[in-house]
């Protein structure tokens, strides 16, 4: 009998299955799901985060110019106060010097007039000069009273300012921790999605080892699989089903455990890393150059936080197939399977280059 290969139970990532799924719940699609809803939300709360931060850089450069305003118009306060004080003493004293001498001095003043004209004038002298200090006086006051209305005014407005900086501030440390826990429930997701990849992928690998054994029993001693994963012509392999990124991840995770020949392209009996992308995109349709520094070239770039299944990961002088969660799968070097070939690894095993997206 011909061996069955299961499609790579890794592609449930991807949401479109072509097999039945063996994942207990939550599967890996439900935890995709929880993961991007959370990062969607997280994306969310550090733009209001980012919002926050910009109002308590401007209330406090406002602050601070509210407070040296408040500065200012207490010296203002202070010198008003003060020259209010000098008037009514100078006041006091020329009441004192025309007074208490038994107003002498203003009789002087009266008498020593030359006429009845300079009489008037020296009258009316004395009068503005009463007039005048009361005038003064009345002057300063309301410009004092001025002075500590505004003070008054400001201070209030500091007052309000100050709350909500530390509303804001609140606020931020609010958004911070919330932010924070999101990112820790992420961090589980995605611990989760990668416990239940390699569950799948020791499954299938012992579905795989139970199958070659059965053929090798059917067949006789020595009848078994190619060395290495190699000349895998006896799996069956399903068909690319669909015209998306979710489809390309789903199809090319069946060939997990095939081997890697350095210039080759054939996804069953040996292909490197940019043959094996070549290949997998080939059954879509889709034409790309057996070079990976040429692939950077096709599609169109995006970040890695923004990977999708399907999408291109380049390396220095490599390039895998993003599938979810994380992870890649790729022609990645010339040992035996699981160390080499066609397998799956972390996205991030390596610095990454760029991100490619061709659908």
């Amino acid at each position: 009998m011909r061996k069955l290969c299961k499609v790579c139970t890794i592609s449930l990532l991807a949401g479109a299955l072509v097999v039945t799924p063996v994942f207990a719940e939550p599967s890996v699609d439900d935890l995709e799901n929880s993961k991007a809803a959370a990062e969607s939300e997280v994306n969310s709360l550090q733009s209001e985060l980012s919002a926050t931060l910009a109002k308590i850089t401007s209330l406090e450069a406002e602050l601070e110019e509210k407070t040296e305003a408040v500065v200012k118009t207490n010296e203002e306060l202070e010198e008003a106060a003060y020259q209010e004080r000098q008037q009514y003493s100078d006041m006091k004293l020329r009441i004192q010097y025309m007074y208490e001498e038994g107003d002498g001095s203003v009789v002087e003043t009266l008498l020593s007039a030359k006429s009845f004209s300079d009489l008037v004038n020296k009258a009316e002298y004395v009068q503005n000069v009463h007039s005048y200090d009361k005038q003064k006086l009345e002057e300063y006051i309301k410009t004092k009273e001025k002075v500590e209305t505004l003070k008054n005014s400001l201070d209030t407005e500091v007052e309000n300012m100050q709350s909500k900086q530390a509303a804001l501030e609140e606020e931020k440390v609010s958004l911070s921790s919330t932010i924070s826990s999101k990112q820790s429930q992420i961090a589980q997701l995605d611990q989760s999605i990668q416990d239940a990849l390699a569950a799948a992928v020791e499954e299938q690998q012992a579905a795989g080892e139970a199958g070659g054994q059965d053929e090798a029993n059917a067949n006789g001693a020595g009848q078994g699989g190619s060395e290495n994963g190699g000349g895998n012509d006896d799996k069956q392999y399903a068909p690319p089903s669909g015209g998306n990124g979710s489809a390309v991840a789903n199809y090319a995770c069946q060939f997990v455990g095939n081997k890697y020949v350095y210039g080759g392209s054939s996804l069953t009996n040996g292909t490197d890393c940019s043959g094996f992308t070549m290949a997998v995109y080939a059954a879509f349709g889709v034409s790309l150059p057996h070079n990976d520094a040429a692939q950077e070239g096709c599609g169109r770039a995006v970040s890695y936080s923004e990977a999708q299944p399907g999408d291109l990961i380049f390396y220095g002088g490599h390039v895998g197939i993003y599938i979810g969660g994380g992870s890649i799968v790729h022609a990645s070097n010339s040992a035996p399977y699981p160390e080499g070939g066609i397998k799956i690894s972390s996205a991030t095993y390596r610095p990454i280059k760029c991100v490619r997206r061709i659908f």
